[in-house]
């Protein structure tokens, strides 16, 4: 990694979402007090001038694609592959920093040689994520529940890691702290929301595939995983009976969101 590398790579994936393209990018753009960017687009050929407005706005980014991909997996790991800072922010379409001083309110931390992972709130719908503050002492499937949105990760992670699992079409975050955390503390911020993203991302439109790929992730990476598991399907059942009763509502507004 050059001498001049940026400090943090901000990495969006978008495909036929306009409108969240330009609303991410304007997120980045307000950011105060902070330049040391570089913002990375991949773009998976889009057909609704979204890859048009990425083109249009290309002098404003670090390094953009747009082209067919194999999934979100795919995608992330492209981006990997063109980003050249330190650390490692994805903020997809649609998602945004809580306020204009996020980046400059991190910037210590990430200056911080000893440190990996920072990671703090995300919120959807009023709803937060984490619920409340994970510490590095808590069993690996709960810190597994960080947000992606809301973390910075070192490329050191990933080049001790690996990248995304191709396989995983919607918990790929999920299965890379399965991987990750067991090597690399992080530094939780107790404090306001990081980013903000918008309710009916993928991991809430195929919610099968959530808890499927959440099981199967716990088996591959936990030492006894059968636990795990039960709360998977518990909430895989609770989740699939409340969608049929009006009380659906209220359950939304008090469960855990998914981290994308």
């Amino acid at each position: 990694m050059s001498e001049d590398a940026p400090l943090v790579s901000v990495v969006t994936i978008v495909r036929n979402d306009r409108a969240g393209f330009l609303a991410t990018l304007e997120s980045v753009l307000s950011q105060q007090g902070f330049d040391d960017l570089e913002h990375i687009v991949v773009d998976g050929a889009s057909s609704d001038g979204t890859a048009e407005a990425v083109r249009a706005h290309a002098a404003r980014l670090g390094r953009w694609v747009s082209e067919p991909d194999a999934g979100i997996s795919d995608a992330f790991n492209k981006a990997l592959a063109l980003a050249r800072g330190r650390w490692i922010n994805f903020l997809n379409a649609g998602d945004a920093y809580a306020d204009p001083g996020v980046l400059a309110r991190v910037e210590p931390l990430l200056r911080d040689g000893r440190r990996a992972i920072v990671t703090g709130y995300s919120v959807t719908a009023g709803v937060r994520s984490p619920p409340y503050p994970i510490g590095n002492h808590e069993r690996l499937a709960r810190r597994a529940w960080l947000s992606h949105q809301g973390s910075f990760i070192h490329r050191r992670v990933f080049e001790a890691c690996g990248g995304f699992d191709p396989r995983f079409r919607v918990r790929m975050d999920y299965e890379l702290w399965l991987r990750a955390l067991p090597r690399f503390p992080f530094t939780f911020i107790d404090g306001p929301p990081l980013v903000t993203f918008a309710p009916g991302g993928v991991s809430t439109r195929l919610r099968r595939e959530f808890f499927a790929e959440e099981f199967a992730a716990n088996r591959m990476h936990l030492r006894f995983p059968a636990l795990a598991n039960l709360r998977v399907i518990t909430r895989e059942r609770l989740h699939a009976a409340l969608r049929a009763t009006r009380l659906f509502g209220v359950y939304r507004s008090l469960r855990l969101p998914p981290n994308r």
